[in-house]
């Protein structure tokens, strides 16, 4: 598989061209991307599904502009992708010539079976879905929906359902609304029985947006989409705002991005009847799906389509970029997960292992721009970093645990803004302690052997080392309340 490997997605709403760059067998990361709006399928629905001559040239202009970046970037290989509108186009064929005569470009249109199933390649791959989920992907002349589980997808299916087929059907004649449900209700029939899951995964433009909506709303702390997860009962409410809403005005009050103000009635719409259908109510959001499933359909063919179970892409892709010194961390997690099984009982039963082993393997990330104050640019490069296959809340914890160094070993400012989504100040502090002693013991003695007690609330630290400045750095560290800390010679 080539360095660079652009895709491009072309939407009954949008195009988009991505350009990703692989660093190792399993390390990846975006380098590029640009969007138009070109609504392919504007007015097709009142003309047969016929192709208009206006979103026609908008979309090639698109991606004319589109080859231009992909030359620019140098990417080896490009795959390009319709959906939805150009399938059930009569004159598709006449709209894929003139592409091919004015960009050069072989357009591959899917079916919406492998639409669903794309988007299911990626959830499965960069998102901590359950065990059992559904995949959801809500476009502009097509639902695709995916059953997953245990990372494997089970089936497919593609409903006749969209939101610009709804807003010409509907609402752009003001007919009531249980005509649309109705008429939504009647499709969702066709999903089998065997689609049954506890999660719902939201994919598409139009779920970002309701997603985002319920964020703002709901003052969430972390500003990020991808992964965040909400209960449906919880936020009826919105909902039905979002439907009742007359104009772009009231939308706006409901923090709907103007961009989708003409089709987000009908996807909140298409979902909320569809999970009520499937009697699913919790939901995670995604910030993937096609174009990151056709590349990593591509980039896991030969590991069976999925990541290691033990690798994260998110460390992986760190550790490539960002890592200029590429030191081996398997000494200082050995040693954290020594102090983590002696102290685990101090942490309340909460497991968070994984999490502070994840933290020592991107811990010298922030000398990438400096060693002074490393800590905090280490922590910032982690929270808009961490985004594959992590929670809110485990993304947030490893950054909490690499921003603990000496006498902050919760930073409170953090704690304040996310205490919602972070464990309590004491496991904070604790795992800050072991990561700070990871890293110290390390440091000043990379080959010596350790043997940790706790006796009496003091931490025996005994060493073939005489750890001399180490016995002064621990002065420095804000211990636990009680907490003593003991070195003596192996």
């Amino acid at each position: 598989m080539p360095k660079r490997i652009a895709i491009v997605d072309i939407g009954s709403n949008s195009a988009r061209v991505v350009i990703y760059q692989r660093t190792s067998r399993f390390g990846f990361h975006l380098i590029a991307q640009q969007k138009a709006s070109v609504r392919i399928s504007e007015d097709s629905f009142n003309n047969g599904g016929k192709l208009q001559e206006k979103a026609i040239n908008r979309a090639i202009e698109a991606l004319k502009l589109f080859k231009e970046i992909i030359k620019e970037y140098k990417a080896r290989k490009v795959l390009i992708v319709a959906t939805a509108a150009v399938r059930n186009a009569p004159n598709r064929y006449e709209f894929l010539s003139q592409v091919k005569d004015a960009t050069g470009f072989k357009i591959k249109v899917i079916d919406g079976n492998k639409e669903a199933f794309l988007g299911a390649v990626a959830v499965k791959n960069l998102l901590p879905i359950k065990d059992n989920s559904i995949s959801v992907d809500i476009g502009g002349g097509s639902t695709d929906i995916a059953l997953i589980k245990e990372h494997k997808i089970i089936d497919t299916i593609s409903l006749n359902l969209g939101t610009i087929t709804l807003k010409e059907l509907f609402f752009d004649k003001n007919l009531p609304l249980k005509d649309a449900i109705e008429f939504i209700k009647k499709e969702l029939n066709n999903i089998p029985n065997s689609f049954k899951a506890k999660q719902a995964v939201a994919i598409g433009g139009v779920l970002r947006a309701f997603a985002k909506s319920i964020m703002e709303l709901d003052e969430y702390s972390y500003k990020k989409l991808h992964a965040y997860e909400y209960k449906i009962d919880r936020h009826q409410k919105v909902i039905k705002s979002i439907l009742d809403a007359k104009n772009s005005e009231e939308l706006s009050r409901l923090k709907v991005k103007t961009n989708r103000h003409d089709t987000i009635k009908g996807g909140v719409l298409i979902f909320s009847e569809l999970l009520k259908h499937l009697d699913i109510n919790s939901v995670i959001t995604s910030g993937v799906g096609v174009r990151e499933g056709l590349f990593l359909n591509d980039m896991l063919r030969g590991s069976g389509g999925n990541f290691p179970k033990e690798l994260n892409p998110s460390i992986i892709s760190i550790q490539d970029r960002l890592d200029m010194l590429k030191v081996n961390t398997k000494r200082k997690e050995a040693i954290a997960k020594e102090l983590y099984n002696l102290l685990e009982s101090k942490l309340d039963n909460n497991n968070c292992k994984q999490e502070l082993l994840d933290a020592i393997k991107i811990s010298n990330i922030g000398k990438t721009l400096t060693i002074y104050d490393e800590h905090k640019h280490s922590y910032y490069i982690a929270t808009q970093e961490l985004n594959w296959n992590y929670t809110h809340k485990q993304m947030l914890l490893i950054a909490a645990i690499i921003r603990a160094k000496g006498d902050k070993l919760i930073y409170k400012s953090i704690k304040k803004e996310h205490s919602k989504l972070l464990p309590s100040k004491k496991i904070l502090k604790w795992l800050g302690l072991i990561y700070n002693l990871s890293d110290m013991l390390y440091n000043h003695a990379p080959n010596a052997k350790f043997n940790f007690e706790c006796l009496d609330n003091t931490l025996i630290i005994k060493s073939t080392s005489s750890l001399y400045l180490f016995k002064d750095e621990i002065e420095t560290l804000n211990l636990p309340k009680s907490l003593k800390i003991k070195v003596l010679p192996l």
